[in-house]
């Protein structure tokens, strides 16, 4: 199978926006990130807490 540059360059500039615009609001990105990361790494009622 042959990806010639006219079929791979949509691909790459739809790619180099959605990481220019993620480089933009890198704050917020990463921000968001770490918020998901903590809904789904919650500790459970019966681990022990730390303190």
């Amino acid at each position: 199978m042959y990806i010639g540059p006219e079929t791979l360059m949509p691909f790459a500039s739809i790619l180099a926006a959605i990481t220019g615009f993620l480089m933009l609001f890198w704050r917020r990105t990463v921000g968001i990130a770490k918020a998901i990361g903590r809904v789904f790494s919650r500790p459970s009622a019966n681990a022990p807490r730390d303190g």
